[in-house]
Parts: C-alpha cells; structure tokens; sequence
C-alpha cells in the first residue's frame, strides 16, 4: 500500500545528500527543513549561519511500511 509523504532534500555545496528522510506531516518536515537551513534550535531562534546549506519538502508516494521521523 502506498500513503502520501513529504521528502526533506537537503543540498550542500550544490550536492543532494543520499539519505532519505520522510514525514507524514508537511508542517513536521518543513520545520526539519528550517532548523537545517538556519542552524537554529528552535522555531524563530537563529543560532548561526549555514552557509551553502539549503532544504525544502517535495510530496512523494512511499510504502506504507516506509520509515519516516514524524
């Protein structure tokens, strides 16, 4: 069976990571994509610059039995 979930794609220096992290909830997966973009430790809370650093959330259909971190 497949559900519908949301992908965090992380890109360094240009460079897609090779892990794959998934969320069922799009809220959860966007705030994973704004701690990794800020550095922050919190919602609103910057702690340092990340440079040549950005993420974001794409749907995608995965199985039903796929790990994901929400």
């Amino acid at each position: 069976q497949m559900i519908m979930a949301f992908l965090l794609v992380v890109i360094i220096d240009g460079e897609p990571l090779k892990e794959e992290f998934y969320f069922r909830d799009v809220t959860r997966c966007n705030e994973f994509a704004y701690f990794v973009e800020s550095g922050a430790v919190t919602i609103g809370k910057q702690r340092r610059y990340q440079s040549n650093i950005s993420a974001y959330c794409i749907p995608k259909k995965i199985r039903a039995t796929t790990k994901t971190w929400d």
